[in-house]
């Protein structure tokens, strides 16, 4: 019991330092694009081509936006949740755990994508694999796979 309270603390550790390095990363990242967007806003050129580049450098900033909320704060249940998962399909990496956290917190398809920064295409072959590693049904859902998951066992 000792040595499994140890490994999850460990684990929470470990998790603790990478969502701190994402959440900086993400800071980091926006505060640079704020500062790319001041700078064009004082460009002189064609207000048609400014505009445009303006409003990309604002959706790139939302995007970040959306990927911080998307770091939610772990709690006891998650936790478990995760810990159980991880037991029982060890061949699952960190994004993949990451994905399946979100997308059992009902989190969508196209949110999950930006806040693991590839496209909503991307994040569809990642969830096509992932239901081939739960080793589900083509008709069965991951997310009703989840919530069955998480109150069972």
């Amino acid at each position: 019991m000792q040595k499994e309270i140890a490994e999850l603390k460990a684990t929470i550790a470990t998790q603790d330092m990478e969502l701190t390095r994402i959440s900086t990363a993400i800071t980091e990242k926006t505060s640079r694009l704020k500062d790319i967007l001041q700078q064009i806003a004082a460009l002189d050129m064609d207000p048609e081509k400014k505009k445009k580049m303006m409003d990309s450098c604002l959706s790139m900033i939302d995007s970040q936006t959306i990927g911080k909320m998307l770091n939610t704060e772990l709690t006891e249940m998650d936790s478990t949740f995760l810990s159980k998962l991880q037991k029982k399909f060890p061949n699952l990496n960190q994004r993949e755990m990451r994905v399946l956290h979100l997308v059992k917190l009902n989190h969508d398809t196209r949110d999950i994508a930006e806040s693991i920064g590839i496209s909503t295409r991307g994040m569809e072959s990642i969830r096509y694999r992932l239901h081939k590693k739960l080793g589900l049904d083509k008709h069965q859902s991951i997310k009703t796979y989840l919530s069955d998951f998480a109150i069972s066992e």
